[in-house]
C-alpha cells in the first residue's frame, strides 16, 4: 500500500466517522455503488446468527448499518417476526430492498434511510444490532446513542455489538462492559472477532 492509498483510507474513515450526516451519505453511496461492499453479499454462517435469532425470540429486529441487505436475508426466516433494516446510504437500502424481495421476504423486512445516530424507531424490538457499524459513531457519542435506543427495547430485548477486531475496539468494549449488563460473549481463540450481548445494567441506574 503506497503512501498515497494510506492518506487516502485515513481521509474516508476520518469522514466516515467524523463526517456531517450528508457528508457521511454521500461517502457511503459512492462506495456502495463502485462496489467496494460486494464482499457482503454472502456473509452465511457467521456468527452472529445464532445469536441474533436466540435472542430474538422469533420477534423483532432492528438492525443499525444495514448496508445491503446481507443481514435480513440470511437469518432463518422462521426464526424472526419483522426486521427493520436502517443505512445512511440511499443506495444500500435500495440494494437491500431489492435483495429481500427476489428472497420473498418483503413482508418481513423493510428498510428506511437514515442516520443510526439520530434515527427515532416507531416500535419496540427484541434485538438491536450493531453489526460492524459502531465504530462508525464518533467515541464520545457511542454511549449516548446506546442509551438514545434502550426506550426501544422491549422487556427482555437486548443490544448485540459485533466487531470484527476486539483488540482494535477494546475501548467499545470497555464501554460496554463498564455501563452496561453483559449477558454472552463470543470471542474465539482463533480469531479476533467479538460478538456481545447486552442490556441496561438495572444495578447502575438510579
Amino acid at each position: 500500500m503506497n503512501m498515497i492509498t494510506k492518506l487516502d483510507n485515513k481521509l474516508r474513515g476520518a469522514l466516515l466517522v467524523w463526517g456531517t450526516t450528508k457528508i457521511k451519505r454521500e461517502c457511503w453511496n459512492s462506495e456502495f455503488s463502485e462496489g467496494r461492499w460486494d464482499q457482503l453479499e454472502n456473509t452465511t454462517g457467521d456468527c452472529v446468527y445464532q445469536y441474533i435469532e436466540k435472542h430474538c425470540r422469533g420477534a423483532s429486529i432492528l438492525d443499525l448499518g444495514c448496508g445491503s441487505g446481507n443481514t435480513g436475508c440470511e437469518l432463518e426466516a422462521s426464526r424472526y417476526r419483522d426486521y427493520t433494516g436502517i443505512d445512511i446510504a440511499d443506495t444500500a437500502v435500495q440494494e437491500a430492498a431489492t435483495r429481500s424481495k427476489s428472497h420473498g421476504r418483503a413482508d418481513k423486512n423493510r428498510y428506511i434511510q437514515a442516520d443510526i445516530v439520530t434515527y427515532a424507531p416507531t416500535q419496540k424490538y427484541d434485538v438491536i444490532l450493531f453489526r460492524e457499524s459502531l465504530y462508525y459513531i464518533p467515541p464520545q457519542k457511542i454511549a449516548m446513542t446506546l442509551d438514545h435506543y434502550l426506550p426501544y427495547l422491549t422487556i427482555d430485548g437486548v443490544f448485540i455489538v459485533r466487531l470484527w477486531n476486539r483488540e482494535k475496539y477494546r475501548g467499545i468494549l470497555r464501554l460496554i462492559e463498564d455501563k452496561y449488563a453483559v449477558k454472552e460473549r463470543y470471542a474465539p481463540a482463533t480469531s479476533p472477532v467479538v460478538v456481545i450481548v447486552f442490556r441496561q445494567d438495572q444495578t447502575k441506574t438510579a
